[in-house]
C-alpha cells in the first residue's frame, strides 16, 4: 500500500486511486523538549510530530518475499555516570506532509520479532547520557523508549557517518492503520521498521542517516520474566522494596534478590534517571563489604533495580537489639566491614553522602554491605544547592554550611555511624529535635557529639577523628581502614563465638 499526500508524484503501480482520511502524526513545527531524555523537538526536526494532510491509498503489487535477515549484533557492558541532560541538536528533515508513506509488508521487511521488547537491541527506558558510550561506530543503534512531551515514545538512537554526536528519532504511528514510521516507508511492526532500514540501508532522513548495527542489550540489563517478587519489605513515594528471586537461566538457577521498583504512575522522566542512578553507580562496583549489583529491568514498567539479598538485615536493627546485643567484637568489626567498604568507594572516587546505619546491610555471615547508592555521585567534590530532605543528622559541618560534599564529608558521617553502633543505635543528637537550632549548632560548634557509655578508648580516638570540624584534618578512609583492620577481630576468633552464640539462641 502507498500512503501519499495528494501534491506529490506517485510511484508508479497498478490499482485505483482510494480516498481516505487520516493523520501520520508528523508536522512541520514543534516546540518543547523531552524531560530528562535528551530528545528534543523543533522545526523542521526528524523528531516533530502532529498531524499530517488528507493521504491518499494506492495499492500496488506485492513484492517477492524476501527471506528475514538479522542484523548483526555485538553486546556493549557500558553504562554512563549520571549527569543532568543535554538536549542533542535535531536533525533537519522535510516533514510527510510532502512525502509518500508507503507500506511494507511483513514478508518484505525481514523482522524477526512482533514485540520490539523481544528485540535485543530493544533496551527499555535509557537516558541520552547512557546510550552515549554504547554507540561507538558509524551506523550503531539501539532502540529505547523515552519520555517526550509528557508521553512515552519509542525513539532511534544512532550515531551517524561522519559524527560524533548521537541522533534520536520518535518512531510515529499513523492513527488510521497504526503503522510504524520514521521517514518514507511504514510497517505494522517495530521489528519490521529496523529489519527493513537497516538491511536495505534506507536512510531515517533526508540526510542520509542510515541504522546498520543494532547494539545488543548486556547482561545487567534484565527481562522482567526473570525476577519474581515474594514479599514487600517496604514502601516508599517513589517505589517499593521486595524480597524475591532472579532467574539466571537453566544451569545457574534462581539466587535469592532484593528487588527495588519505581512507581509506574506519575512519574516524570527526571525522576526515573534519578531512580537509575543507583544503578548506574553501582554497576562500577565490586567489593565484599558493598551489595552486589545484578542489573536493572527497564523494558516495561515497572522499572526494577536487582540486587544481592542481605538476609541479615540493617545494622541499625542489629544494634538496637537489646535481647542478643552485639559484643565489643562484633561492633569493631561492624566498623572495620564498613571502612573497607568506603576505603574502596574512596578510590573510585564515588561520594556516597547517606552513610548511617540504616543504610548498611549484614549478610548471612553478619558482614557489613553497604547499600542505597541513590544519593551517590562520582566526583572528588560536589556541591548541592538545594539541602530539602536530607540526613541534616548525618551531615558535615560544611555540608550544612555550604552543602559541600567530598570524601571528608563521608568521613564525617561514617563518625556519627559509628557513634550509632556504640549507643545501641540511638538517634544523635535527639536531644535537640528542632532541626533548625541543630543545624546551627553544628556549623558554630555549640553542639557536638560525646562518647557513648562503655565505648573503647580507641574507637573513641577514631570517632573523634573523624568529626573535626576542619574537613582537612579527618583521616581518610585508607587510614581509618588500616587502624580498623587491625583491630579486627580474627576470623577463627569471630567464626567460634558465633557457634558459641548460636548454641545459647532460641
Amino acid at each position: 500500500m502507498v500512503y501519499q499526500s495528494a501534491t506529490t508524484p506517485t510511484h508508479t503501480s497498478n490499482g485505483a486511486h482510494t480516498p481516505v482520511n487520516g493523520s501520520s502524526r508528523s508536522s512541520q513545527t514543534g516546540s518543547g523538549t523531552g524531560a530528562g531524555t535528551g530528545i528534543g523537538t523543533g522545526s523542521g526536526s526528524a523528531l516533530s510530530h502532529g498531524h499530517s494532510k488528507k493521504l491518499i491509498i494506492r495499492r500496488r503489487s506485492s513484492r517477492s518475499s524476501t527471506a528475514p535477515v538479522k542484523s548483526s549484533v555485538s553486546s556493549r557492558s557500558a553504562i554512563s555516570e549520571y549527569y543532568p541532560e543535554s538536549v542533542p541538536e535535531p536533525m533537519p528533515s522535510q516533514s510527510l506532509s510532502s512525502k509518500k508513506l508507503i507500506q511494507i509488508m511483513p514478508e518484505e521487511a525481514g523482522g524477526t520479532a512482533w514485540q520490539v521488547e523481544d528485540e535485543p537491541f530493544y533496551h527499555g527506558f535509557m537516558s541520552n547520557n547512557e546510550c552515549k558510550p554504547l554507540l561507538t561506530n558509524p551506523g550503531d543503534f539501539l532502540v529505547r523508549r523515552a519520555e517526550i512531551d509528557g508521553e512515552m515514545q519509542y525513539v532511534i538512537t544512532v550515531l551517524p557517518e561522519n559524527s560524533n554526536e548521537i541522533t534520536n528519532f520518535i518512531i510515529k504511528k499513523t492513527r488510521p492503520k497504526h503503522l510504524y514510521y520514521v521517514y518514507i516507508y511504514a510497517f505494522k511492526t517495530i521489528s519490521d521498521l529496523i529489519a527493513y532500514h537497516s538491511r536495505m540501508k534506507k536512510p531515517l532522513n533526508n540526510e542520509n542517516v542510515c541504522i546498520v548495527k543494532g547494539i545488543a542489550r548486556s547482561d545487567w540489563q534484565l527481562a522482567h520474566e526473570q525476577i519474581e517478587r515474594n514479599k514487600k519489605l517496604g514502601e516508599g513515594a517513589f517505589g517499593e522494596v521486595w524480597e524475591g528471586t532472579l532467574n539466571l537461566g537453566v544451569f545457574r538457577g534462581y539466587i535469592p534478590v532484593a528487588i527495588k521498583t519505581l512507581h509506574s504512575g506519575n512519574i516524570s522522566a527526571d525522576e526515573r534517571i534519578k531512580f537509575l542512578r543507583e544503578a548506574n553507580l553501582m554497576l562500577k562496583l565490586s567489593h565484599p563489604n558493598i551489595i552486589k549489583f545484578y542489573g536493572v529491568a527497564t523494558l516495561k514498567d515497572p522499572i526494577m533495580i536487582v540486587m544481592e539479598f542481605a538476609s541479615g538485615g540493617s545494622l541499625l536493627t542489629r544494634v538496637q537489639n537489646t535481647k542478643r546485643p552485639p559484643t565489643d567484637a562484633d561492633k569493631i568489626r561492624y566498623c572495620a566491614g564498613a571502612a573497607s567498604g568506603l576505603a574502596y568507594l574512596e578510590t573510585m572516587q564515588i561520594i556516597h553522602r547517606d552513610i548511617a546505619a540504616r543504610n548498611c546491610l549484614l549478610s548471612a555471615d553478619d558482614e557489613v554491605k553497604l547499600s542505597d547508592f541513590g544519593l551517590s555521585l562520582l566526583g572528588i567534590k560536589y556541591r548541592e544547592r538545594s539541602m530539602k530532605n536530607v540526613p541534616i543528622r548525618w551531615l558535615s559541618p560544611e555540608t550544612l554550611k555550604h552543602g559541600r560534599f567530598s570524601s571528608k564529608t563521608d568521613v564525617w558521617s561514617f563518625g556519627i555511624t559509628i557513634w550509632e553502633i556504640y549507643s545501641s543505635g540511638q538517634e544523635p543528637y535527639a536531644e535537640i529535635q528542632d532541626n533548625k537550632e541543630l543545624r546551627r549548632g553544628v556549623i558554630e560548634q555549640r553542639v557536638k557529639i560525646c562518647s557513648p557509655h562503655g565505648m573503647p578508648p580507641m574507637m573513641q580516638q577514631i570517632m573523634f577523628s573523624c568529626l573535626t570540624y576542619d574537613p582537612k584534618n579527618r583521616p581518610t578512609f585508607q587510614e581509618l581502614n588500616a587502624k580498623l583492620s587491625a583491630a579486627r577481630p580474627s576470623s577463627s576468633y569471630f567464626t567460634l563465638s558465633s557457634k558459641i552464640k548460636g548454641l545459647f539462641h532460641f
